[in-house]
């Protein structure tokens, strides 16, 4: 065995500050998320309520060959987002702004020798995120990288093979593929853990980020990299931007109970949001091994700021925890939360089977207040130019028969204008429920 600390991986993505953006230099927001052993960095409710950065010394991300001009320093030491004491873990997220020149292709990497013990491999680990903002040549645009995230440890069962599905998505609707990590392309991206070498005989990785892998020890840990990259269409065959995906899969016993727990998002967790509004939902964990095990744990990897009740039990079968999440502007995008439930017999809702990802689409408020602008100057124009219009036209008297028609025009508007808030009032409360029904519905 390898002797190791107390990394247990990660990812790194960045997206565009205004995806309208122009010119130069470019803001981006680079996003890092980490985990780690939690007995090695203890974080608790306290620390994610307030904000606070993980105990834990990570330095600085490097760029590869070089920073473009006014990258400045981005730390690599994350703000505490999630913990799971009985499943072992830690979770920290940050996100940097940084002012990049048009045309600027390089990648930022994250580096350490602090991996857990592991099967094969060693301690080193980098990974390294490709950011390329030479504007697109299919929309003349800048691109945003793939956000991709993977709840680490994953457990499987010896000598069972199990699909392993990595979520991604991507703000562009580029099309997505997974490779390998490699050190052999000009970066390393791997370090000691480069894949297959690192990982048990025959495993496999498919283009749609599903991975097939089987152990045959338990207790054998293995460190998984892979690069998520999004490509402008199904021909093409140069990524856009590559993002990295780094977790580690643990063997184990096959349980006395073979039947998983399962997650449930509740329907009325609606999507998209804005920033500065509150998102909340519910996470259901059924368990299907009878009233002799329990649920012990629902563990997440989700984003600074979320806030989560611990884990209240509704009967023997049913356990939940709520959700409560307000997005600043620096998380405006794609933002994907990973669930999964562990009961008393830590047999966890595996990824190819029960594990729930959510996606939640963050809109700018900037844009909403934007148009409610353009609309109130435009509202604002109309009458102006209508009593310049009016102005142009040649003077005339009206006939006393016009007038006479306008007045009763006049009072009919009147009495319309009464009756209105009532009307109002009540097409209101028509549609109002049947609105909340159609946003639990998405």
């Amino acid at each position: 065995m390898v002797n190791g600390s107390h990394f247990l991986g990660g990812t790194i993505t960045w997206q565009l500050q205004n995806k309208s953006a122009i010119g130069t230099p470019v803001a981006i927001i680079i996003t890092q998320t980490y985990s780690w052993t939690y007995t090695s960095v203890i974080c608790t409710s306290a620390m994610i309520a307030n904000n606070q950065l993980l105990p834990t010394s990570a330095g600085n991300l490097i760029c590869l060959p070089s920073c473009p001009a006014g990258f400045g320093t981005v730390p690599a030491t994350p703000y505490c987002t999630d913990i799971s004491v009985i499943n072992g873990i830690t979770v920290g997220q940050r996100l940097d702004t940084v002012y990049i020149p048009m045309g600027s292709s390089f990648s930022v990497a994250f580096r350490g020798s602090a991996w857990g013990s592991l099967a094969t491999g060693g301690s080193t680990w980098s990974i390294s995120s490709y950011i390329n903002l030479v504007p697109r040549t299919d929309s003349g645009k800048y691109n945003s990288a793939p956000v991709s995230t993977m709840m680490s440890p994953i457990n499987i069962i010896v000598n069972e093979r199990t699909i392993v599905t990595v979520s991604v998505s991507d703000a562009d609707g580029d099309v997505l593929r997974c490779r390998w990590a490699t050190s052999s392309n000009g970066v390393d991206e791997c370090a000691s853990v480069c894949p297959p070498s690192s990982l048990p005989s025959s495993t496999t990785i498919y283009s749609n980020c599903t991975i097939v892998i089987t152990g045959t020890a338990v207790g054998n840990k293995y460190a998984v990299g892979l690069m998520v990259e999004d490509f402008m269409n199904s021909s093409s065959t140069t990524p856009l931007s590559s993002v990295p995906v780094q977790f580690i899969v643990k063997v184990i016993a096959a349980p006395s109970c073979s039947h998983r727990p399962e997650l449930i998002v509740l329907a009325e967790s609606c999507t998209p949001i804005k920033v500065n509004h509150t998102f909340t939902s519910t996470l259901f964990a059924i368990n299907n091994c009878g009233p002799t095990v329990t649920i012990t744990d629902i563990s997440t990897l989700s984003f600074s700021g979320m806030v989560q009740t611990s884990v209240i039990m509704l009967n023997s079968s049913v356990y939940y925890k709520n959700l409560t999440w307000t997005p600043t502007i620096k998380q405006v995008g794609y933002q994907v939360m990973c669930a999964v439930a562990l009961n008393s017999l830590h047999n966890t809702a595996s990824h190819s089977m029960s594990q729930k990802m959510v996606t939640i689409h963050v809109l700018a408020l900037y844009t909403i207040q934007q148009q409610q602008r353009h609309q109130q100057q435009k509202q604002q124009q109309q009458p102006h130019q209508q009593q310049q219009r009016q102005q142009q036209q040649p003077h005339r008297q009206q006939p006393h028969q016009q007038q006479q028609k306008q007045q009763r025009q006049q009072h009919q508007q009147q009495q319309k204008q009464q009756r209105q808030p009532h009307q109002q009032q009540q097409k209101q409360q028509q549609q109002q429920p049947h609105q909340q029904r159609q946003c639990r519905k998405d």
